[in-house]
Parts: C-alpha cells; structure tokens; sequence
C-alpha cells in the first residue's frame, strides 16, 4: 500500500524551509570560526610582536578548543590540535 505524497508546494516549503535552516546553522558557525580566529590570531601577533606561521597555530588552537568547550576538557584538546594542524597545512600550502 503506498502512502499518499504532499501536494508539490508543500514538498517545496519543506524543502526551502530546511534549506534555509541548515544555510543559517552553517552561516552562525562560519561567523564564529572566523571571528575568534581573526581576533585570536591579532592579539597572538600583538603579543609576540612578530608575524610568522606560529600566530596562525596558535590561533587555530584556540579556535578549535573554543568551538569544542561545550564538550570538556579532552574534547578541547582534540578541537586545539586539530585546528592547529589544519592552521599549519593551510599556511605551509599556501606559502606563508
């Protein structure tokens, strides 16, 4: 027995609704990466007064542990790792 299907508009409300919701939960989530990162990444410069490949660790690392705190402790460690390595890859890929 098969179930009846919605009516094509509703399929294309649901549809664009769960869209747009996803879009924003990705929206809110870039706009946090790259505001404590940018700011991170400024006052690590500020602070050693120099500018190298390790600013940009550093503040991976704190990137990472901030968007896992929620987690704990060990979840933070693993978010500041991996975010600091991906920090490393991306300046050694694009030369900097």
């Amino acid at each position: 027995k098969e179930v009846p299907q919605a009516p094509i508009r509703e399929q294309i409300r649901t549809t664009m609704r769960a869209t747009g919701e996803k879009s924003l939960y990705w929206a809110r989530n870039f706009a946090f990466i790259t505001g404590v990162f940018g700011a991170s990444d400024c006052l690590v410069e500020k602070y050693r007064g120099t500018h190298d490949v390790w600013n940009s660790v550093l503040s991976g690392c704190v990137t990472g542990a901030a968007m896992q705190a929620k987690s704990g402790p060990q979840a933070s460690a693993m978010g500041c790792a991996g975010f600091a390595a991906f920090s490393l890859v991306i300046d050694k890929v694009m030369g900097h």
